[in-house]
């Protein structure tokens, strides 16, 4: 692998700490966390940087100015809510960056794998090609992956200029 900064491998006793790690994460998280159906991710409001700023400074008048609050809306409990929104986005946030680690270095891994898999592949096909024994078969299972359907004669899917 090209890159002098990754291990290649965890240690049984790394992916035990991990998994364990992970564990101790959902466990913490069971009943402060929830799950929304993709109906739900659509209509709630999202408080993106815009709203976040609107949301501090309401929530900053609705504690200096108790009397503005209607009477029917909770301070109390929005307080509560942004108080847990900001320490769910300051958790995200870390796990937002481990995530992409571990995203980036699983692409660059597996990236690693299919080029040496392509290169392996192509030297079973000219050993084929050389009726080396042992190689046709595995180079018919292996092509089996590469034989896809005839490209059609036009592109249907580029639009053709009209005059």
């Amino acid at each position: 692998m090209p890159y002098a900064n990754l291990t290649a491998s965890f240690t049984e006793q790394e992916l035990t700490d991990l998994t364990d790690a992970i564990a101790t994460i959902n466990t913490i998280l069971t009943g402060k966390v929830i799950n929304l159906t993709p109906d739900e991710r659509q209509r709630l409001y999202k408080m993106r940087n815009a709203r976040a700023s609107f949301a501090q400074r309401a929530m900053m008048y609705a504690q200096d100015n108790p009397h503005l609050v209607p009477s029917f809306a909770n301070l109390t409990a929005a307080q509560a809510d942004y108080a847990y929104y900001l320490t769910t986005l300051q958790m995200l946030q870390r796990f937002t960056a481990i995530t992409e680690k571990l995203n980036d270095t699983n692409m660059a891994v597996g990236s690693e794998v299919l080029q040496f898999c392509r290169t392996f592949y192509n030297n079973v096909k000219f050993a084929a090609e050389q009726d080396v024994p042992g190689s046709t078969n595995i180079f018919e299972d292996l092509n089996s992956f590469f034989d896809l359907p005839p490209r059609p004669e036009q592109d249907t899917d580029t639009p053709t200029p009209t005059e």
